[in-house]
């Protein structure tokens, strides 16, 4: 079999540049090593589809920023948002500028793509997982695990990352660019909870409180996001802890110590009018109110106290000790959770090796690259899925450009 484009990869990225190619009136296979495409897209923002943030810039990413820079340039969030309306999903966002689709269903966005790829001819080959891609007579020949061959003039690479092995991720895609000659950066996981000694967080499963979180490498702060706080059986999740997992990895890569600082009070509270207001109340019972009873205990206990004892015994220094740790409660952290649970990963096919204008690699002519498989990894909020669409349509506009070239 043959056509113009081999599409490895059936998520956000492949079904995105599949769409804008045959649209183009190009031959594409898109090879799915699943049953079906789009598995991962379908738990995007809780299967809501969170998928782009109108307020996207390169410093929301982290890895190869200049590409970023250049596909947020042609392919900003309001055009991307164009795109899907003309796809027939439109658009809205809340508050803080993270877009969803209308019908707020990640399965609307799958069924748009999925559909604009039927009616615009592409060939969706699925349960074809790509064993080998090689040149052939100037153009590639994609190879499956049972022998099935696809030939084409061009190739892009879009097999996602390692996150959410369940819902297709692997490292497929790195194994494939590297047989290229691409350099493929450490990888690690990215938007994931924490992970911290099971003591002091091990009877607040499943508490959450608002506050802010901040990064501690060797002492030094290096990042506070501020949100709803989750507290799991050995550590801290919910967004904002989340979104430290990144320099979490980093900085125990390198050797250096890690821990979070918590804020658990969204005003100033003082702790000597309470007790003086509520002399009899016992320190079981003292936090409750400002924060969930349990986390109160437990903070009661950090700062070294004894649950029994009513607040009018505290003495000021006992005060200033609790306040102290309501205000700044401090854990180590070990590492974070795993690619199983990550959202994202971190790392990939170094951008060094493609034209950050085109994602045209520049190891092989006619190959190309999108989406999770680049060294390119945004803060939760809609920036991959931003990164996923703007680098396929890069990718897909380089592919007509050297097509229209006769390369």
């Amino acid at each position: 079999m043959g056509c113009d484009v081999i599409i490895v990869g059936g998520g956000a990225s492949g079904l995105m540049a599949a769409a804008a190619l045959a649209g183009q009136g190009y031959r594409v296979a898109l090879l799915e090593k699943q049953s079906r495409v789009g598995r991962k897209l379908l738990s995007t923002g809780n299967g809501r589809c969170n998928l782009t943030h109108r307020g996207a810039r390169a410093s929301d990413y982290h890895g190869g920023r200049q590409a970023v820079q250049a596909a947020l340039k042609r392919w900003p969030p309001k055009r991307i948002e164009a795109a899907f309306g003309a796809l027939g999903v439109p658009c809205v966002a809340d508050g803080e500028g993270r877009v969803y689709p209308m019908s707020r269903q990640a399965a609307s966005v799958l069924d748009a793509l999925r559909l604009a790829c039927d009616e615009r001819g592409v060939d969706t080959l699925t349960d074809f997982e790509v064993a080998a891609l090689a040149r052939r007579d100037g153009g590639f020949e994609a190879r499956a695990a049972d022998g099935r061959t696809i030939r084409g003039r061009c190739a892009l690479v879009c097999a996602g990352g390692l996150a959410a092995p369940r819902l297709g991720g692997s490292g497929s895609g790195y194994v494939l660019l590297k047989g290229f000659g691409h350099v493929i950066t450490p990888r690690f996981p990215a938007i994931a909870a924490l992970i911290t000694p099971p003591g002091p967080v091990r009877g607040l499963k499943g508490i959450r409180a608002e506050g802010s979180i901040t990064l501690l490498v060797d002492g030094e702060p290096q990042r506070t996001e501020k949100g709803e706080l989750l507290f799991a059986e050995s550590g801290v999740s919910g967004i904002a802890a989340m979104q430290l997992a990144r320099g979490v990895n980093e900085a125990l890569a390198e050797g250096r110590r890690c821990a979070v600082r918590l804020e658990l009070t969204e005003a100033p509270v003082d702790l000597a009018a309470r007790a003086r207001n509520l002399p009899k109340r016992p320190l079981d019972d003292f936090l409750n109110g400002i924060v969930p009873k349990r986390l109160g205990q437990t903070l009661v206990k950090a700062a070294g106290l004894d649950l029994s004892r009513q607040a009018a015994t505290l003495t000021a220094a006992e005060l200033m000790r609790l306040r102290d740790i309501l205000t700044g409660w401090s854990l180590p952290v070990t590492g974070t959770q795993g690619f199983d649970q990550a959202q994202v990963t971190a790392g990939g096919a170094s951008l060094r090796d493609f034209d950050t204008r085109t994602l045209r690699s520049l190891r092989c002519p006619g190959l190309y690259a999108a989406g999770e498989v680049l060294d390119v990894d945004g803060d939760c909020g809609g920036y991959n899925l931003q990164w996923a669409w703007s680098s396929a349509m890069i990718a897909a506009e380089g592919i007509v450009e050297a097509l229209g070239n006769g390369h």
